[in-house]
């Protein structure tokens, strides 16, 4: 992981390395080198696979029971969308687009999506994210990077399956959507 410091690649593979036999100091040491976590975890730019002992790491806790939280999440925390408005107010806004059927809450090629607009006979699928925008203390531009990142992974090929990105704030303009 050192040499990596600095750099990033598209796909990061992360091997945990403890299993069983492995003598209790050893993955005492790993769990506690939060800088080669960090640096693991942080240089992958599109894709971090994990390799190692889930039900040991779950057992363990710490960063890497926080990982394998975030990986079977998606890596984003999931929003009770029956009781969320914003997630009302998306609905009804892309209801009203002429032949839409909307579902919110789907995956479209492996990624999760807010929201999916289908329009009649399979002429196009479209993923919407809501875009909330940066929680408190957070850097805007980083989360900017990563919210275009995930509308780029649900976006498929042509111009009618490009996803779209949703500020919250438009689902409170007067002016309408």
């Amino acid at each position: 992981m050192h040499t990596f410091q600095g750099g990033e690649r598209d796909v990061m593979v992360f091997s945990l390395v403890a299993g069983e036999g492995m003598h209790p100091g050893a993955v005492e040491w790993l769990a506690g080198q939060l800088n080669l976590w960090n640096v693991a975890i942080t240089r992958a730019r599109s894709h971090l696979i994990v390799v190692g002992d889930k039900d040991r790491w779950r057992k363990r806790g710490g960063v890497a029971g926080a990982l394998l939280d975030a990986a079977e999440n998606d890596g984003f925390r999931p929003h009770d969308q029956a009781g969320d408005p914003l997630f009302k107010r998306l609905y009804e806004a892309l209801s009203r687009l002429p032949g839409a059927t909307v579902t919110l809450g789907e995956n479209l090629r492996g990624h999760p999506a807010d929201a999916l607009v289908r329009y009649p006979e399979g002429t196009a699928t479209r993923a919407v994210l809501l875009d909330r925008g940066p929680e408190e203390g957070t850097d805007a531009a980083r989360h900017l990077r990563l919210t275009l990142h995930r509308r780029n992974l649900l976006s498929g090929s042509g111009e009618k399956e490009e996803a779209i990105r949703w500020p919250a704030w438009r689902l409170y303009d007067t002016k309408g959507c």
